[in-house]
C-alpha cells in the first residue's frame, strides 16, 4: 500500500530509521519461473472480480460521461477430450466493450477458452475441440513477440513485459484491446479503447477466487 504524502510527512519524527518509499517493483520472471507458472489458471468455479471504469461519449449530453461498476468473470463449466480442455467462461471481459448497454449493467455472455497443453485458443462451441478455433497465445511468451492468430489475419497480438507479467495487446484500425496476464492469477487488467467516438473500458482485478478459495488483491 502506498502511504499518502501527508501521512508520510507526519511519520518523519516517529521513524528515525528509514522513511517513506515506493514499493519495490517485481522482478521479471525467469524462463524457468515462466515455464512452471500458470498464465491463465482456469478451473470450474474460479472467479475474477473487477472494478470497471467506462468512459463514453453521450450524444444527448454532447460530452463524455464516466461510470463505474463491478464485473465478475467466472468459469461455469469445463470439459476435456483428447488433451483439449474447453472452459466455458461467463462474463469474459470483452463483454464490457459493447456500447449498447447504456446506463444498465452490461450482459455477461458465455465464451469458450480452449487449452491444449500450454496453447490457449478461443473456441467456437462449448465442446473441447480445436476445429474452427482461433489461436490466442502459447506459453511461455517473449517480450516483443508478435502472435498472429492465423496466416490469413492482418492483425496480431503484441507481447509486452510488465511488472506483474505480460501484456497482450491487439490493435486494429479503429480499436485496441489488451489483457494483462499475471501468472498464477490470470487476467489482472483488461483495457479496451475505440479511436474516434469515445468508448473506453478499464477493468482492474479486485479479487480472485480459485475453486472456492478467495484471495484479495
Amino acid at each position: 500500500m502506498t502511504i499518502p504524502r501527508l501521512a508520510c510527512a507526519g511519520l518523519v519524527l516517529a521513524l528515525s530509521v528509514g522513511g517513506c518509499s515506493s514499493p519495490a517493483k517485481k522482478q521479471p520472471l525467469t524462463l524457468q519461473e515462466m515455464i512452471s507458472a500458470d498464465p491463465l489458471p482456469l478451473a470450474k468455479g474460479s472467479k475474477w472480480t473487477y472494478a470497471v471504469t467506462v468512459t463514453r461519449f453521450d450524444p444527448e449530453l454532447d460530452k463524455e460521461t464516466t461510470r463505474t461498476l463491478s464485473w465478475v468473470t467466472e468459469v461455469v463449466d469445463a470439459k476435456e477430450s483428447n488433451g483439449v480442455i474447453a472452459f466455458r467462461v461467463k462474463g469474459w471481459p470483452t463483454d464490457l466493450a459493447s456500447n449498447d448497454f447504456g446506463d444498465t449493467q452490461p450482459v455477461a455472455t458465455e465464451r469458450t477458452i480452449l487449452r491444449s497443453g500450454n496453447n490457449f485458443l478461443f473456441g467456437t462451441s462449448a465442446e473441447p475441440t480445436l476445429e474452427g478455433a482461433e489461436g490466442w497465445f502459447s506459453w511461455p511468451v517473449i517480450d516483443g513477440q508478435k502472435i498472429c492468430p492465423s496466416a490469413e489475419m492482418v492483425y496480431c497480438w503484441l507481447v509486452t513485459a510488465i511488472d506483474t507479467g505480460y501484456k497482450l495487446t491487439f490493435y486494429t484500425g479503429p480499436d485496441e484491446q489488451s489483457f494483462e496476464l499475471e501468472p498464477n492469477t490470470g487476467i489482472s487488467r483488461f483495457h479496451y479503447a475505440h479511436h474516434g467516438t469515445t468508448n473506453e473500458v478499464e477493468a482492474k482485478l479486485v479479487s480472485y477466487t480459485k475453486s472456492g478459495k478467495a484471495g484479495r488483491r
